[in-house]
């Protein structure tokens, strides 16, 4: 049986269809677990109008955290798998059928990925988030390839004995919380990854980390740097021997150096909360670059540094995916 965990706060607007969609799975063995992390709407009324499933269980709790709620949905599953799903997204009628499939097919896996489509409600165009080396396949992948590409918290199946081996999801963290739990995770199991479009994020949702201000992108610096430094403590006292991961790792933190280096406080608040051990992934003439603001030096040296990456053939964010080398049943739904 799986366990699907929803973490709801303040979603009254969007749980219907999100429920729905997991009602109308073809795969018919789960519970659904509403983790209600003290939601000041009316989000649970909502639910207990349209739906009277007994397979939907609610926990109340005081308003702790996206983190916290998914640990309690963990907590009091009853599932052997857990599927994580956002109050605001969606997913395909045959998605749970398709994981189940790949747990089949791999009983080593410990966590199993998904692509999806991005879909943003203001607007009628839709993006695909698949990692197009891996389209229409279920494979076995090396995460550290690229996590970014193959996690989403709505895409995202594990094993329950296998989440708990782990921190789960760090709580008090504001961003990046899906990033350190998933990474923690892919470093002491078997990943699978479904190269199909069949989880849906919902953008332009009010309330979104994506559409936080430009002060608040700042005050969540220290966060981003947390999320590093869990995962690198992880790796480390894991004793992990992934070729890939420190390389992921320096490309990522390369990234957000590139990204912060225009503005000082960021730049300064985010070296200043990084661990040692990932400082020491980079030269300390590279740090002096960016500690010293060296814009052009740093720029064109991080820019270096991401064609070898890419020399790798590592799935990238972003990529074009021609709708018409997907099955027609996944391509809009």
């Amino acid at each position: 049986m799986f366990s699907v965990v929803i973490p709801l706060y303040n979603k009254s607007h969007t749980i219907i269809k999100t429920l729905q969609s997991v009602i109308d799975q073809t795969y018919r063995n789960f519970e659904i677990i509403i983790i209600n992390d003290g939601s000041t709407d009316n989000s649970i009324e909502v639910i207990q109008q349209y739906f009277s499933d007994k397979r939907i269980k609610i926990f109340n709790q005081q308003n702790r955290g996206v983190s916290a709620a998914r640990n309690k949905g963990v907590e009091v599953s009853n599932g052997e798998w857990i599927s994580f799903l956002d109050g605001d997204d969606e997913w395909h009628p045959s998605y749970l059928s398709i994981i189940k499939k790949a747990i089949e097919l791999y009983p080593q896996a410990g966590m199993i990925c998904t692509g999806g489509i991005i879909k943003d409600i203001n607007k009628h165009d839709i993006h695909y988030r698949i990692a197009s080396k891996y389209l229409n396949q279920i494979k076995e992948v090396n995460f550290f390839e690229n996590p970014s590409v193959f996690s989403h918290s709505s895409g995202l199946s594990v094993k329950k004995s296998i989440f708990k081996e782990t921190h789960g999801f760090p709580i008090g963290m504001k961003c990046c919380e899906d990033f350190a739990c998933t990474q923690s995770i892919a470093l002491i199991t078997h990943t699978i990854y479904i190269g199909l479009p069949i989880s849906k994020y919902n953008g332009g949702v009010a309330g979104q980390i994506t559409s936080i201000d430009k002060e608040t992108q700042i005050k969540y610096i220290k966060y981003v740097a947390e999320y590093y430094n869990i995962v690198m403590n992880d790796y480390n006292n894991n004793n992990c021997n992934n070729p890939l991961f420190k390389i992921y790792f320096k490309y990522d933190i390369r990234h957000r150096f590139k990204g912060y280096i225009k503005e000082k406080c960021m730049l300064e608040s985010f070296i200043e909360n990084l661990s040692t051990d990932n400082l020491n992934l980079f030269s300390k003439l590279e740090l002096f670059w960016y500690k010293n603001r060296y814009k052009v030096i740093s720029k064109l040296w991080i820019n270096f540094t991401k064609i070898i990456w890419k020399m790798h053939r590592f799935p990238v964010v972003g990529e074009k995916i021609n709708a018409k080398y997907i099955d027609e049943k996944y391509r809009i739904w």
